[in-house]
C-alpha cells in the first residue's frame, strides 16, 4: 500500500513543490538554514565515526565514493572500474557479494538512503562532510548495515544566493566541469542546483587499434527545493540523474610482458549506465520530540556491459590463440543488461534529544525489482568433455548461453532504540530491530548445447531479530570508554547464473544461498582535548560470523553465493587528529583486519555421496578451511597534513597505505593483490571569490591493482591510476 501511495504522489509532491516556491516568492531579509545532517569537528565523536569535513574532501581529492576507501580505517573499495557495479565494499571486513545479495555498508546521502552496492552513484556534490560509521547502525538509520554506514551530507542553501563555476584539467586530458547554485525562493523556502560533467581518455591503453580504450565520460545533476511550512514542520523534494558512459574496463593481465596499463582487445568493450532517483522528505516537531518521513525512487539500468573474454580470461586467451592459429578463430564475450527499480519508505518517531534519556522507533518499508539478461558466447569441443582441465584443445565449435533473470525483494522492519543515563557520565543504549525479508526468481537459461530453455521459479523469506548495546563511560572531561555489542543478519537469497539440471543436482553449485549472521563486538577508548585541539579513539573489535556469504564460479559457466560455516574477525582501529597551533592539523586513521575462514563443507563434486572419490581439479571437493576472507585488506593507514600557509594560501599533503589483499577462485586457490603506497598532495590558493588549486595524486607513481578478478582464468588485475597532475580554477559569487 504504501509504495503505490509513493508512486501515485511523488510527482504530485514535485509540483507542489514549484507550486510552493511561487506562493513563497518573496526576497526574504533572513533564511532560517536547513538542518545539516552530519556532524561539525567540535560535534565529533571519534569513538563513533570517521569524519571528513567538506575542506578535508576538496584537500584530499575526494571526488566519489570509491575515493573513500582506507580514509577511514578497515574501509576498503574493491573499485572494479564501472562505477559502483561489481565493487565490494567492506569495513571491519564485513562486506556484500560482486553481484548478488544485500549491502554490508550502508550509503546515505542527505538522509535519503541508496540502493544495493552496485546501483551506488559515485559522483558527489558539494560535500559539508561524510561520516563514516563503523559497525551495526541498523537502529540509527533505516538499512539494515551490519557493516556500518557511509552518511555523506551535502550543503545546504544559506542567506543569500549563491552559485559556484569550477574547472579542472589533469593529466590522461582529464577535465571536470561544475555549475553550483543555491539560496533563497521566498521567506520560509531555498533551492540547491548542481551540474558536473567530466570525461577521461584513461590510463589503460588498448594496443589493437580495433578495440577501445578504457575512456569515461559522465554527466550528473541535482536539484531540490526544502520549504519550511511553519514552525518545526519542513518539506524537501530532490531528485539527481546521472549518464555514465565507460570504454573498455581497467581490466589487464598481470605479470603481463607489455605495459602495466596495456591491454590488447579488438572488441569495442563498453559500460552505459543510466540513473535518476527522486526523494521527499517530511519532519514535524511535536510535543513528544519528532516526526520524519523519508521516501525515496531509485532507477538505474546497465545497458551494455560488454567484455571481451578472449583478452580478459588467461584461459581463452591461450586458446584463442591456438584457434586463431589452425584458422578457427572464436569469439568469447560477456555481455550483460541489468535494471533497477526501488522504493523505500522510512518512518521515525522521536523524543527530544536534550532530555536525559531518548528514544526512537522507525518502521522501514521497501521493494527492490531487478531484470537483467547475461549473454555469454565462447568455444566448445565437439565431443562430450573428460578431460577435467579448463578446456580440450581439440576441435571446437562456438557456442553460447543466455539468462535472463527477475528477482523481486520486499523488505520489512520495526526497530526502536532507547538511550538512558545510568549515573553521571555512564550511558546505556539498547535497541532492537525486526526484518522480514521475501525473495521472488524468476530465471530461464537456453544453451545452444541443450535442446530446451532450463527454468526456475523460487521464493524464500527470512526474518530475524537484531538486538544491540551500547555503554559509555566518561571517565573525565577528556577521557570516556565505549563497549558495543550486536547480533544481526544479511538475508539470503539466490543466484540466477546456475545450471538448475546439471551441477545443482550433482550437488557443486546452489541455487539459494543461506542468511549470513554477524555476532559483531568492539571496545575502546576516547579522547578529546581542551577546544577540540586534539582528539584520538583506539578500539579493538571482533566478529563471528555463521554461514558467510562469499561468491565463487563453478569451474565451468555458473556463478553463485557460497556459504561457509564460521568465519572469525578480529582487528584494531585508531583515529586521530591534532592541531599543534592554528595554522596545522594533523589527522591520521589506521586499521588491522585478521579474518579467517575457520569452517567450510561447501559444495563440490561428488563430495557427499563419494569419500573416496578422486579429487576433480575443477568441480572438486575442495575446502576453504583456513584462508583469509576475500575482499579485505589485512591493514589500511591514512596520513594527512594541512598547513595554512597565509591568509590566501594553504597545502595539504597525505599518504594512503593498503595491506595485502587475499582472494579466492573456485578451487580455494588463494592469489594476493600486493600492498601499494599512495602520494597525494594540493596546494590552494584563494582570492576574493576565486580559487586556484594545483593537485597530484599517486606522485610516487605507484603500479597497483585495486581489485582482481578470480572469477576469470589468470585473475587479471583492475589498475589503479597512475600518478596525474592537474589544476583547477573555481570562482563562487
Amino acid at each position: 500500500m504504501v509504495f503505490k501511495y509513493i508512486k501515485s504522489n511523488i510527482a504530485f509532491f514535485m509540483l507542489a513543490g514549484a507550486t510552493a516556491s511561487a506562493l513563497f516568492g518573496k526576497n526574504p531579509e533572513t533564511l532560517e538554514g536547513m538542518q545539516i545532517d552530519g556532524l561539525k569537528y567540535n560535534e565529533l565523536d571519534l569513538s563513533r565515526a570517521t569524519m571528513l569535513s567538506g575542506s578535508d574532501v576538496e584537500s584530499l581529492g575526494v571526488s566519489s565514493i570509491s575515493s573513500l576507501s582506507a580514509l577511514s580505517p578497515n574501509l576498503y573499495i574493491n573499485s572494479y572500474g564501472i562505477q559502483s557495479y561489481g565493487d565490494v565494499i567492506t569495513l571491519r571486513g564485513v562486506g556484500n557479494s560482486q553481484l548478488f545479495g544485500d549491502p554490508a555498508v550502508g550509503l546515505y546521502v542527505d538522509g535519503v538512503p541508496q540502493s544495493s552496492t552496485a546501483t551506488y552513484s559515485n559522483a558527489l556534490f558539494d560535500v559539508e562532510s561524510i561520516e563514516v560509521l563503523k559497525g551495526y547502525h541498523g537502529h540509527q538509520f533505516g538499512k539494515n548495515s551490519p557493516g556500518g554506514v557511509i552518511n555523506v551530507s551535502s550543503r545546504k542553501a544559506g542567506y543569500t544566493h549563491r552559485s559556484k563555476l569550477y574547472a579542472s584539467y589533469g593529466s590522461f586530458n582529464t577535465q571536470g566541469y561544475r555549475v553550483l547554485a543555491d539560496g533563497p525562493t521566498g521567506e520560509h523556502s531555498s533551492y540547491y542546483f548542481g551540474l558536473n560533467r567530466s570525461e577521461s581518455d584513461g590510463y589503460a591503453d588498448n594496443l589493437n587499434p580495433s578495440g577501445n580504450d578504457a575512456t569515461s565520460e559522465s554527466w550528473n545533476g541535482r536539484l531540490g527545493f526544502e520549504f519550511k511550512i511553519f514552525d518545526g514542520f519542513e518539506i524537501g523534494i530532490g531528485g539527481t540523474w546521472e549518464e555514465f558512459d565507460l570504454g573498455a574496463q581497467p581490466v589487464v593481465h598481470r605479470n603481463s610482458a607489455s605495459g602495466f596499463y596495456q591491454r590488447n582487445s579488438d572488441l569495442n568493450e563498453i559500460g552505459v549506465i543510466n540513473s535518476n532517483s527522486q526523494h521527499i522528505k517530511v519532519s514535524a516537531k511535536t510535543e513528544f520530540g519528532g516526526i520524519k518521513s523519508v521516501a525515496s525512487h531509485n532507477q538505474w539500468k546497465l545497458n551494455p556491459n560488454i567484455i571481451d573474454l578472449n583478452y580478459a580470461d588467461m584461459g581463452l586467451s591461450e586458446l584463442s590463440a591456438i584457434l586463431d592459429a589452425v584458422g578457427n578463430p572464436i569469439s568469447s564475450t560477456s555481455r550483460i543488461e541489468e535494471k533497477h527499480d526501488d522504493w523505500s519508505e522510512e518512518l521515525s518517531f522521536f523524543s527530544e534529544e536534550d532530555s536525559s534519556s531518548s528514544w526512537s522507533v522507525m518502521m522501514i518499508a521497501s521493494t527492490n525489482e531487478v531484470i537483467g539478461k547475461a549473454e555469454r558466447n565462447y568455444p566448445m569441443p565437439t565431443v562430450a568433455q573428460t578431460d577435467p582441465t579448463y578446456f580440450n584443445t581439440g576441435v571446437m565449435l562456438p557456442a553460447s548461453s543466455t539468462t535472463s533473470y527477475e528477482i523481486d525483494t520486499e523488505s520489512f522492519a520495526l526497530s526502536t532504540q532507547i538511550s538512558r543515563k545510568l549515573s553521571e557520565g555512564v550511558t546505556c543504549e539498547i535497541g532492537l530491530r525486526v526484518d522480514h525479508v521475501s525473495r521472488d526468481l524468476q530465471r530461464s537459461k537456453v544453451n545452444s548445447l541443450s535442446p530446451s530453455p532450463s527454468d526456475i521459479s523460487a521464493k524464500k523469506d527470512y526474518t530475524w531479530v537484531s538486538p544491540t548495546i551500547s555503554l559509555r563511560n566518561d571517565l573525565n572531561q577528556n577521557f570516556a570508554a565505549f563497549f558495543n555489542s550486536s547480533l544481526t543478519k544479511k538475508p539470503g537469497g539466490f543466484s540466477p547464473f546456475v545450471d538448475s539440471t546439471g551441477l545443482i543436482a550433482a550437488g557443486v553449485v546452489s541455487l539459494e544461498y543461506k542468511e549470513e549472521k554477524i555476532w559483531g563486538n568492539e571496545f575502546g577508548i576516547s579522547y578529546e582535548g581542551e577546544d577540540q585541539v586534539s582528539g584520538l579513539s583506539i578500539s579493538f573489535f571482533w566478529n563471528e560470523i555463521s554461514d558467510y556469504q562469499f561468491e565463487k564460479p563453478s569451474g565451468a559457466f555458473d556463478y553463485f553465493v557460497d556459504n561457509a560455516e564460521e568465519v572469525e574477525l578480529r582487528g584494531f582501529e585508531l583515529d586521530f587528529y591534532t592541531k599543534p597551533s592554528e595554522d596545522w592539523i594533523i589527522k591520521g586513521a589506521y586499521g588491522m583486519v585478521d579474518g579467517e575462514i575457520k569452517k567450510h563443507t561447501g559444495l563440490s563434486y561428488n563430495s557427499a555421496d563419494d569419500p573416496f572419490a578422486p579429487v576433480n581439479p575443477i568441480l572438486g571437493p575442495h575446502d576453504f578451511s583456513g584462508k583469509d576472507i576475500p575482499f579485505t585488506p589485512e591493514q589500511t593507514l591514512n596520513l594527512s597534513v594541512t598547513n595554512q600557509f597565509s591568509d590566501a594560501l594553504s597545502w595539504t599533503a597525505g599518504l594512503t597505505h593498503v595491506g595485502k589483499i587475499h582472494y579466492l577462485d573456485q578451487t580455494a586457490k588463494e592469489t594476493i593483490n600486493d600492498s601499494y603506497t599512495l602520494w597525494n598532495a594540493s596546494i590552494v590558493y584563494k582570492a576574493s571569490d576565486w580559487e586556484v588549486s594545483v593537485f597530484g595524486m599517486n606522485l610516487s607513481d605507484e603500479e597497483y591493482y585495486s581489485s582482481l578478478v578470480t572469477s576469470l582464468t589468470g585473475a587479471p588485475g583492475i589498475v589503479g591510476s597512475p600518478r596525474v597532475i592537474g589544476l583547477s580554477i573555481s570562482r563562487e559569487f
